[in-house]
């Protein structure tokens, strides 16, 4: 699986909810911003997974406080991935 356009499809997953792309920090680093919530997806090669970390306000974003949050595993099929990162970000980071 190409994680590049695994991480652009599940950034667009973001985007249909109403998530706006915002950059932020001394290295720019993309973030996906809903209300008070910044996201951003990252890469776990160890563990062949990508990650949602989240920061609740812009200031933590901004100084890289992020907490982890569910894993997405690659040994699960893109369709498995996406519809649960869809699920998941409706249930824990749009409220």
């Amino acid at each position: 699986m190409n994680i590049d356009n695994l991480i652009k499809k599940m950034e667009k997953v973001f985007l249909d909810l109403g998530f706006q792309t915002e950059y932020i920090g001394e290295k720019n680093e993309k973030y996906m911003h809903y209300n008070n919530c910044y996201c951003k997806i990252s890469y776990l090669m160890s563990l062949s997974a990508c990650v949602i970390e989240s920061a609740d306000c812009l200031e933590d974003a901004v100084r890289g406080v992020l907490e982890d949050g569910e894993l997405y595993f690659l040994d699960s099929s893109e369709a498995e991935i996406l519809s649960k990162l869809r699920q998941d970000l409706k249930n824990y980071y749009m409220e």
